[in-house]
C-alpha cells in the first residue's frame, strides 16, 4: 500500500461511523432530518469522496457546507488535489457549488515558469481527451467535464449507461500523457 492512500476498507469505517452517527440521530427525533443534518451528511460524504480520491492531501482538506455550497479550505501538497479537489466535490449529490480555497503547501510549488509549461500541458491534454471521447462515445461526450492537472485526468458528468462510462474511462486511460483517471461520472441508468 501507499504512503499517500488510505485503505478502501478504513474509508469505509470512516464513511459507516460518520453516516451511523448521524442516522442514529436523526432516528432520536420524530421530525424529519432537518437541514443542517443533510447539510452535514452532504459534508461528510464530499470530505470521504476527496479522501477515496485524492489520498493524503484528501486528509487535509476540511469542508463546510453552506446550503448547496461546499466551501472547501486547507493546504495541500500536490497542485492536482487542489484543482481536482473541485471537480470531486461537485460530483457528490447534493453539491451545486463550491468556493475552493485550498492553497498548496509552499515548499512543494514549483516555480512560476513550470507551473506555466504544466498549464499549457493540461490544456492540450485536455483537448485531446475531449476530442477522442468525442470520436469514441459521440454526442455523450458533450455531458462529460474533463480537467486535466499534472497529467491526472477527472472525467465528470451523467451519461447514460455504464458501458459509456467504462468506453469514456479506457479511452482516456490509453492516450498518451495520461498519467491518472479519476472516475467521477454518473450513470442516468
Amino acid at each position: 500500500m501507499k504512503k499517500n492512500s488510505i485503505s478502501s476498507s478504513a474509508l469505509a469505517l470512516l464513511l459507516g461511523a460518520s453516516l451511523g452517527t448521524a442516522s442514529y440521530a436523526a432516528a432520536q427525533t420524530s421530525a424529519p432530518v432537518d437541514v443542517e443534518v443533510s447539510q452535514a451528511l452532504t459534508g461528510v460524504s464530499v470530505r470521504a469522496k476527496l479522501i477515496d480520491k485524492l489520498g493524503a492531501d484528501g486528509l487535509r482538506i476540511s469542508v463546510e457546507m453552506m446550503g448547496d455550497k461546499a466551501v472547501l479550505t486547507g493546504q495541500v501538497d500536490k497542485k492536482e488535489s487542489q484543482e481536482l479537489a473541485k471537480e470531486v466535490a461537485l460530483s457528490v449529490n447534493g453539491v451545486k457549488s463550491v468556493d475552493n480555497r485550498l492553497t498548496q503547501n509552499p515548499s512543494k510549488e514549483a516555480t512560476g515558469m513550470k507551473n506555466i509549461e504544466g498549464e499549457i500541458k493540461d490544456a492540450v491534454l485536455e483537448s485531446k481527451v475531449k476530442n477522442i471521447l468525442l470520436t469514441e462515445v459521440g454526442k455523450n461526450a458533450m455531458k462529460i467535464e474533463v480537467e486535466a492537472t499534472n497529467g491526472a485526468i477527472s472525467l465528470r458528468g451523467t451519461v447514460p449507461s455504464s458501458e459509456i462510462s467504462k468506453a469514456a474511462v479506457a479511452k482516456t486511460k490509453s492516450i498518451s500523457g495520461v498519467k491518472k483517471v479519476v472516475n467521477l461520472l454518473k450513470t442516468s441508468a
